[in-house]
């Protein structure tokens, strides 16, 4: 009986900690990709609340609270590529903008997508594509629409860059060019994006 009782405990534990270790940090693209996280750390996703966002400013994405150890916050708010919970994968916004916080990944495929905050520095604004070399650094502010190209590269996602991004697909190409999108048009984007995914399945 006793046996058997301390079979039941140390099977309970092996499976509590199994649960509690399972990979919940990207710490790269490949692995994002890959669907293949690498490490585990221990945190809480929070959405930022609409009172926090009118105090504080960006837009209502995410952020990483009660980080054990406390020593892992730096790399978990600047380092790590992204995360994931409960099967949705978020990218750190710090790595290409310079803020802090987590987006949601809104699409997945051969083209993956999120909203996030626009980047306020100047290299970082020509990297995305926001603005070129020579340009003067751009004001900007609120929600800005992503793309992540099969190579891991991130881009400021246009109508314009959408057109390139799906030239081979000669339906959504003709499409797009009757329907004359706006930049604030995101869902239309993703939207195109989503089908030009499904169709290299």
């Amino acid at each position: 009986m006793i046996k058997n009782t301390l079979i039941l405990i140390l099977l309970s534990i092996s499976l509590f900690t199994s649960a509690q270790s399972e990979n919940n940090v990207y710490r790269n693209f490949e692995e994002f990709n890959s669907k293949k996280p690498s490490e585990y750390y221990d945190f809480q996703l929070k959405e930022r609340t609409n009172g926090n966002v009118f105090m504080m400013g960006g837009i209502t994405n995410y952020r990483l609270k009660k980080i054990v150890p406390e020593s892992k916050k730096e790399e978990l708010t600047e380092t790590v590529w992204g995360i994931i919970e409960d099967g949705t994968s978020y990218i750190n916004s710090y790595p290409y903008s310079k803020i802090v916080g987590y987006n949601k990944i809104q699409g997945n495929g051969y083209y993956h997508f999120f909203i996030g905050e626009p980047a306020r520095l100047k290299d970082k604004q020509v990297e995305l594509g926001i603005i070129n070399e020579d340009d003067s650094q751009k004001a900007v502010c609120c929600k800005t629409t992503y793309v992540i190209l099969p190579t891991g590269e991130i881009k400021w996602l246009t109508p314009q860059l959408l057109s390139e991004l799906i030239n081979d697909n000669e339906i959504l190409k003709t499409e797009l060019s009757n329907e004359k999108l706006m930049q604030e048009d995101a869902e239309k984007m993703f939207d195109y994006l989503t089908r030009y995914n499904a169709s290299k399945l």
